[in-house]
């Protein structure tokens, strides 16, 4: 018994003995994580120009009803408003006047625009968090997740470098050869790294609440909202996908697992892409569904971070052969247009050996 005891004491002082170095190690990878590379550089493009369309399409859709629903008309909402106690400058239009909020409302859309085609991010992406708080703090009953979850990305997106693919600044810093820094790269992979806890801290939390809930356990959950007034804007589709039981119930559960497994299927590569395929169905079930297009679309776009930048790459590739004849057709027209237009050259005039 003491010889056995003897032997396993030396196999643990071996065992320590090679692990001496393993701390070092791990805070070596984890320096040479945060300072080697800026990562998800293709996911955070796909991100910007996603969400950038979401919020667009949000202003766009909302400027007949805006002045009522954030503007001059929605004084209704002052004793809500003292509630919340928003603060400057996100309380800067609840006194605004028509000429001042029009011109909020036009300057928020312009930032938009810029956010999408990624120029001069590093300023843009801050004055657009600004500028959008101050709107959607006007009248927050309206809003849904996706109004305060990119509030909260907007944030995050201050620190990340989400033009450095895919936009203007892009090719501004290649023509002129921009040194990248690598406070920057820190800041940006800290804003990575910030982006997918919340995204995890979202899920399980979501997932979580639900489970406490008598209709998620009993798998009925789905049945209400899909076929309600507010939500089931498409009556035929609702009856469809409640036509079933045993559909209603996979649908009910499958929302709970993959809310609450989703944080950890990240560590696996395998288990990565299930979670992510997994989630993007659920949120195009949501889109087309329950028509919370804005509240989706919002949150793929910040799914896209955990894709690879090899995925993105192949992605992009595909979708430029699929429409490359398409653009071949949309320059046929335009080319004959500009053939038309321009004036046929003169022939050089011959003059006469006989003159």
């Amino acid at each position: 018994m003491a010889m056995s005891t003897t032997g396993n004491d030396k196999s643990i002082r071996n065992w320590l003995r090679r692990q001496q170095n393993e701390p070092r190690r791990i805070l070596d990878h984890l320096v040479g994580w945060f300072i080697g590379n800026r990562h998800a550089d293709y996911g955070f493009a796909v991100m910007r120009i996603v969400s950038g369309i979401c919020l667009l399409k949000w202003l766009l859709v909302n400027i007949g009803a805006a002045a009522r629903l954030w503007g001059p008309g929605s004084f209704y909402w002052d004793g809500y408003r003292e509630i919340l106690g928003y603060t400057w400058p996100f309380n800067i239009l609840r006194d605004a006047g028509p000429g001042f909020f029009w011109l909020w409302y036009i300057i928020t859309i312009g930032l938009v625009v810029a956010f999408v085609l990624g120029w001069r991010t590093r300023f843009v992406t801050p004055l657009l968090f600004v500028f959008y708080t101050a709107i959607n703090a006007q009248n927050t009953p309206i809003s849904d997740g996706g109004n305060y979850f990119i509030r909260i990305m907007l944030i995050y997106l201050i620190f990340v470098d989400i033009s450095r693919r895919w936009s203007l600044d892009s090719r501004r810093r290649t023509r002129k050869q921009v040194p990248e820094r690598e406070t920057a790269t820190i800041l940006h992979n800290l804003g990575l790294c910030l982006v997918v806890a919340q995204l995890c801290l979202v899920y399980f939390e979501a997932g979580m609440y639900k489970v406490q809930g008598t209709l998620w356990q009993n798998g009925t959950a789905i049945y209400y909202p899909i076929n309600s007034e507010m939500y089931g804007v498409f009556p035929f589709l609702s009856d469809l996908l409640t036509a079933s039981t045993w559909l209603t119930v996979l649908a009910t559960y499958f929302t709970v697992v993959i809310q609450i497994a989703f944080p950890f299927m990240l560590f696996n590569r395998i288990t990565r892409r299930v979670a992510l395929i997994g989630i993007l169905l659920m949120h195009v079930s949501i889109a087309v569904v329950m028509g919370l297009t804005f509240f989706s679309g919002i949150m793929v776009s910040a799914d896209a971070v955990l894709v690879s930048s090899a995925t993105w790459v192949v992605i992009a590739g595909w979708l430029g052969r699929k429409c490359e004849p398409v653009l071949r057709r949309l320059r046929r027209p335009v080319r004959r247009a500009v053939k038309e237009v321009e004036p046929e050259p003169k022939k050089p005039e011959v003059v006469s050996s006989r003159s």
